[in-house]
């Protein structure tokens, strides 16, 4: 499977995908040039509705970061890291603020953190 998506997670499909692509691009597993899988295929692996991933892709298109080759599907033109590390920054800080308006303590937050990157 090319990845997997969490349908009990309060961020909507298409976001994920959306997400997923954004990753595999960032950490290089798809690289500039490359096709994605179309939108039939991809929908039918992830196991969601043809119109969620067209959405994803409308706007992954809209952002840039792919573009529709006519006949041929979609390929990757590239995705600016900076933006990418700027918006996982700024999901971080508004999950950080909401954990400290439900008062949990910042070490639980840290222990989160350690627990995630390991011995790194």
């Amino acid at each position: 499977m090319w990845f997997s998506i969490d349908f009990h997670s309060h961020v909507p499909v298409y976001e994920q995908i959306k997400n997923k692509i954004k990753e595999k691009i960032a950490k290089k597993e798809l690289k500039e040039n490359e096709f994605i899988p179309s939108i039939r295929v991809l929908a039918k692996e992830i196991g969601v509705n043809l119109n969620t991933v067209a959405r994803a892709y409308r706007e992954l298109e809209q952002e840039g970061i792919i573009q529709s080759v006519r006949g041929s599907g979609y390929i990757v033109i590239g995705i600016d890291k900076n933006k990418i590390y700027g918006e996982k920054i700024e999901e971080l800080r508004n999950i950080v603020k909401s954990a400290k308006n439900l008062k949990i303590k910042k070490e639980e937050l840290l222990k989160v953190i350690d627990e995630i990157y390991g011995g790194e």
